[in-house]
């Protein structure tokens, strides 16, 4: 079996993506590609690098006639199936985090004050619709920790960017609306117009706007910079 052979069977029996190997060991995909075909070999460092990822020796990796690692290869039980419940659970977690926001939203807008031994705290609507929000986004983010156990891979940008939106939106509304008005509440709000919702909804859809222009430009920065990274390691 030759290097190629073993490096796909490798990586595959991890079930890592080219790119995902290739951020392992911090080399660029297209190196990866190449080993892959055949068309190169890694450097001595690299080779290193490999088998202590994968946990096989440097002479199971290089020598054709080897066909058996003395190190012990990771494997898991059904690759596929792992990735699958991964990728699932990656999902569920932004959802939990959407519907966290819209829960508290929902509980804001219908709710009343609360009563505390007989007397009555208006200010402690907010709280307690946060407190809401919050905990079924503790759900997703249970969802994100065990997405984990199944699959180790990073988030894409658009859904890494959609996750820090949806979590920070209400602690930023909290923070705002205390020293604004005196009482926190999971999004602004104008008392002078009565709580006017048309008023609400063009602050929160300004907000998510705003957010959304700059997340492109962060997107744009960040596609720069990675391939600038990718011609400096083939270099």
């Amino acid at each position: 079996m030759t290097f190629k052979e073993k490096l796909i069977k490798l990586r595959k029996a991890n079930a890592l993506s080219q790119e995902e190997l290739a951020e392992k060991i911090d080399v660029s995909r297209q190196s990866i590609s190449k080993w892959e075909l055949g068309d190169s070999i890694p450097d001595s460092d690299k080779i290193i690098a490999l088998s202590n990822l994968f946990g096989v020796s440097t002479d199971y990796l290089l020598k054709d006639e080897v066909n058996n690692p003395t190190g012990a290869i990771i494997m898991r039980d059904n690759p596929n199936k792992n990735i699958m419940i991964g990728k699932i659970l990656r999902f569920l977690s932004t959802f939990f985090y959407g519907i966290g926001l819209l829960v508290a939203f929902q509980a804001w807008a219908n709710a009343c004050g609360l009563y505390i031994d007989g007397v009555y705290f208006p200010q402690l609507q907010g709280l307690s619709a946060i407190m809401r929000g919050l905990i079924v986004q503790c759900v997703g983010i249970a969802c994100y920790y065990f997405s984990n156990k199944f699959h180790k891979s990073k988030l894409s940008w658009g859904q890494k960017y959609l996750n820090i939106l949806l979590l920070h939106y209400m602690p930023t509304s909290a923070i705002i609306t205390i020293f604004v008005y005196g009482e926190p509440s999971p999004y602004p709000y104008n008392p002078v117009a009565d709580g006017d919702y048309l008023w609400t909804l063009w602050i929160v859809l300004a907000h998510f706007i705003l957010m959304a222009i700059l997340g492109i430009i962060f997107l744009c920065i960040h596609k720069k910079q990675k391939k600038t990274q990718n011609t400096q390691k083939q270099d």
